[in-house]
């Protein structure tokens, strides 16, 4: 028992300290997490929310990748809203990366809503900071 708190609380420390790179804080929660120590890689499963200053996100599964320092969030579909007063946005796709910059890519049938406009395409580009949107 005690060797089985000891790694849940290794795994706590590392994905905190692992996800600090990111320029604002974030939160993730979800039902399981594993660590996988030779690729760096923390997954996170099932009912999978991520909390920033500007977006919450919910998904399937998500990734998080100390060496490209991103966060890969899959779905059917990953969602994505606003978390910043001021701002409405709201979109989905198959997949969602998420940059510790918080610019995200919405990739496969991918769609979003911001303020008035709504876009849809295989990717879109959107930096819910300043509302810059692009699509491929």
């Amino acid at each position: 028992m005690i060797s089985k708190l000891a790694l849940l609380l290794f795994l706590f420390l590392f994905s905190v300290h692992s996800l600090s790179d990111f320029k604002n804080d974030i939160k993730i929660s979800s039902d399981t997490i594993e660590f996988l120590k030779k690729s760096n890689q923390i997954n996170f499963f099932n009912n999978v929310e991520i909390n920033s200053k500007f977006v919450k996100i919910n998904a399937q599964i998500a990734a998080y990748d100390e060496i490209e320092d991103v966060i890969s969030l899959i779905g059917k579909p990953s969602t994505i809203e606003s978390n910043k007063d001021g701002s409405s946005f709201d979109g989905k796709a198959e997949k969602i990366i998420f940059y510790n910059d918080e610019k995200v890519h919405l990739i496969g049938n991918a769609s979003i809503k911001y303020e008035n406009i709504s876009i849809s395409s295989n990717m879109i580009i959107f930096n819910p900071e300043t509302g810059q949107i692009s699509s491929e």
